[in-house]
């Protein structure tokens, strides 16, 4: 069967022409994943087994090694570690250079864009750089609104502010920002304070990409006369690409939950409304075949620059032009093999597109709809077939994007097929009518006139799309939570569609579709079975890596969730730590409910996240340290529990939960002085083991409640991130902890202090600034420490590395 295989595949161009870029791809996949002599090693031996064990050509073997090889070769060549920008940091300094990437978040007073960079002064000494990048993020507050607006891709600035690096990833589930700009060739950020236009001239090729982003800018502001939001975002996002005009949060979500968010970027399917209309007008005209097919290469063109070359838009464009020109030379080209071809070169020239999420889903939809398409069309009717393929396609590439939304997002959206459906008209001619209005545009003295014109069509279709996204996207269930999969669940579940299309190709023999079936059936139980969640009897307990602030998970033996502490809110309105790290965290594993969230005190860095917690899980209490709390923080916390249906209770000295032999005691004094004495302290014992949580409790509360503590614990979370004056030798010679747990980050307040460092020598230290996000485990055998490793994404066990 292997030989059969292989011998189908040099057979058909267009498996040939996919496996050759999949050989690629593995190749990348092997250099980035730091697992290149191991991947190496594997093709080596394959290949030659091929050899030796089949009647393939040679050539091919050759042809494929070399395609391997290259591809480590051009990945290793084009993809760094690092550079010299970020062996600066962190310092405060200024940078020169210019702006390389369309500036967004201009209208939130929050811009953002990529940088060259051209020097760097460090200690007064200008240090010239070749044209290294950095992503570039201004505090608006403290720059004037005419410096905001002279911001424009290709333009020349100074920019003063500090040099950083990227916040680690030191959680699983975490988004990993250092490697996001990697895609980007870009490896630290810029924090800027203020800005300076230089006067220095774009070339030739920037001044024209500047010119069509000008224009593009000023289309947006006429429209902008006439449309009002939510329809002006989508308008703008639908014909000139995601970073032309933001939506709002609510309309977002809309289409998130009805599965429409899609549509919101310039994609592929625009770039094929757009051509089909433009051959269509232009053979009204009847003009001659050839200049029809050149104007419709221009169009498209012209229409992938004005959208910011997104890679959707790029990869469909790419194939079109491809085609078209086919076409002029009377070459017809394989579906198959012109996208495989197409994500070779894209890849080829930046490697990193492999992680963009708008290449995935673009390239995996496409493939879907094509490997179907002689299934979908198969009658001589062609509005019969045009009706078909309007049902279908929606149908078929939901399928096909399912488990990548579910990787990324952990939602399914339950009626996107239907939203799709009656979307796809309505785009339709949206995507053409905005792109023609903004091409008559250039016509100056009817500008105006033209955007009315066509914004009085298409306000009435663009209120309809968000309707129907508002109608879907509100109903019950339109929206479902779903856990991480791994990816040995995803090829199964592409293994097994792929099996499900083969049921319908006619020209498969009958043995073929015998061993389809068989097939599909071993896959379809394995993936059934792999569904069934494993739940484990352990005690677990997460301290997650959230810098200077606190945030435990507890996990009890029958699979209950209680939260200590819950983070840091957003810096300026940002999101939270809870909302970036936690939730996404809980999602992945699956976890929709929490039984009860500890705050031990209303500072930012320990109550930042509950209000995020309780609008994303359902919260059953919520516990504080006193209910009248006047700061805005308090007073968010109680609104959102009430609105909720959160039982927000004060603790007091009492037990709070006791089951399966897990026990948790409040400790509270509230009429304590200093804020961080009203810490609420929490006892946790379960077995021999024993944990003590602490807030940012000093000495004093401590020693007060010190006799109500068990000696000999276990685990000691250090109050206060491991300030002075928290610990004396009189409670370390107390409790005598085995472990110490610091939850600590960068800060300018000296934490951890030395002295109480010093105290706990006897201890050993747990750091989530070293150690990152730690887990124990604790069951009747034992306890188990683990410290996530952001090189191998996963928890390791420090006392075992420790022992060897």
């Amino acid at each position: 069967m292997f030989n059969n295989i292989l011998e189908a595949i040099v057979q058909n161009k267009n498996i040939l022409m996919f496996f050759s870029v999949f050989v690629y791809v593995i190749a990348l996949f092997a250099t980035l994943s730091n697992h290149l002599f191991l991947f190496s090693l594997i093709i080596t031996i394959v290949l030659g087994l091929i050899i030796f064990k089949t009647r393939i050509p040679i050539k091919y073997i050759i042809i494929w090694c070399l395609i391997f090889y290259f591809g480590v070769a051009n990945t290793s060549y084009r993809i760094k570690m690092s550079d010299d920008l970020l062996n600066y940091a962190p310092q405060n300094t200024n940078i020169t250079g210019k702006i390389i990437s369309i500036p967004q978040g201009l209208s939130e007073n929050k811009p953002k864009f990529f940088f060259q960079v051209n020097s760097i002064t460090i200690d007064s000494e200008i240090k010239k750089l070749n044209k290294e990048k950095v992503l570039v993020n201004i505090n608006a507050k403290n720059i004037s609104q005419n410096k905001l607006e002279n911001l424009k891709i290709y333009d020349s600035f100074k920019l003063t502010g500090r040099l950083a690096m990227p916040f680690k990833a030191g959680n699983p589930s975490q988004f990993d920002y250092g490697n996001y700009l990697k895609n980007f060739n870009t490896y630290a950020v810029f924090y800027a304070k203020d800005i300076e236009k230089l006067e220095q001239k774009p070339t030739i090729k920037e001044l024209t990409l500047q010119k069509i982003n000008d224009y593009r800018e000023y289309v947006i502001k006429v429209h902008s006369q006439f449309l009002e939001s939510p329809n002006l975002e989508i308008l703008g996002g639908i014909v000139f690409g995601d970073d032309a005009v933001s939506p709002t949060k609510e309309i977002k979500q809309s289409f998130i939950n009805s599965g429409l968010l899609h549509i919101l970027a310039a994609s592929g399917m625009n770039v094929a409304f757009i051509f089909t209309f433009f051959y269509y007008f232009m053979s009204l005209f009847k003009l001659g075949y050839k200049l029809k097919i050149s104007l419709g290469i221009l169009t498209v063109i012209l229409y992938t620059l004005m959208t910011g070359l997104g890679a959707s838009v790029v990869r469909a464009s790419c194939m079109l032009i491809f085609v078209l020109i086919g076409k002029l030379l009377n070459r017809d080209a394989h579906s198959i093999s012109l996208l495989s071809f197409v994500a070779l070169l894209m890849l080829i020239y930046n490697p990193m597109y492999i992680n963009d999420v708008g290449f995935q889903l673009s390239f995996v939809v496409t493939f879907g709809i094509l490997i179907t398409s002689d299934i979908i069309v198969r009658y001589k009717n062609k509005i019969l077939n045009s009706i078909i393929g309007t049902i279908a396609i929606p149908i078929i590439a939901q399928l096909w994007v399912i488990p990548i939304q579910i990787f990324y997002f952990n939602n399914i959206s339950l009626y996107s097929i239907v939203a799709n459906i009656m979307s796809v008209p309505i785009l339709m001619v949206i995507s053409f009518g905005g792109f023609v209005s903004a091409l008559l545009a250039a016509i100056v003295p009817l500008t105006s006139l033209i955007c009315q014109v066509f914004d009085f069509i298409l306000n009435p279709l663009l209120t309809l799309l968000v309707g129907i996204s508002n109608f879907w996207g509100s109903l019950p269930y339109s929206s479902l939570q779903t856990s991480h999969p791994n990816v040995f669940q995803i090829i199964l579940y592409y293994a097994i569609l792929m099996c499900a299309i083969g049921f319908f190709k006619k020209d498969l023999s009958e043995n073929t579709q015998k061993n389809l079936k068989t097939a599909f059936l071993i896959m379809f139980i394995i993936f059934l079975i792999l569904l069934i969640p494993i739940k484990n009897k352990n005690l677990e307990i997460t301290a997650f890596d959230v810098g200077n602030a606190d945030c435990f998970l507890i996990k009890t033996p029958d699979n209950k969730f209680i939260m200590i502490d819950t983070a840091k809110s957003g810096y300026q309105g940002g999101k939270s730590q809870a909302d970036i790290i936690v939730i996404k965290y809980l999602k992945d594993i699956g976890i929709k409910e929490i039984e009860n969230i500890i705050i031990t005190h209303f500072d930012s860095d320990h109550c930042g996240g509950a209000v995020d917690l309780m609008k994303n899980l359902k919260v059953k209490n919520i516990y504080v340290n006193e209910l009248h709390n006047n700061s805005f923080l308090a007073k968010e916390i109680y609104k959102t529990a009430k609105a909720n249906g959160v039982n927000i209770i004060e603790a007091t000295n009492e037990e709070i939960y006791n089951q399966n032999g897990l026990k948790l005691r409040n400790f509270s004094d509230k009429s304590m002085k200093e804020d961080n004495d009203k810490s609420i302290i929490t006892l946790l014992e379960y077995e021999d083991f024993k944990m003590l949580f602490t807030g940012d409790c000093g000495e004093k509360i401590l020693e007060k409640f010190l006799k109500n503590f068990p000696k000999n614990i276990t685990i000691l979370k250090v109050p206060h991130h491991g300030a002075m004056n928290v610990l004396n030798h009189e409670i370390i010679n107390y409790l005598n902890p085995k472990f110490a747990l610091i939850s600590v980050g960068e800060n300018k307040f000296g934490h951890p202090n030395i002295y109480t460092m010093y105290l706990l020598k006897n201890s050993q230290i747990l750091r989530t600034d070293i150690n990152n996000s730690i887990k124990i485990s604790i069951n009747k055998k034992g306890n188990k420490i683990y410290a996530y490793d952001m090189k191998q994404r996963k928890y390791l066990n420090i006392l075992k590395k420790r022992k060897n």
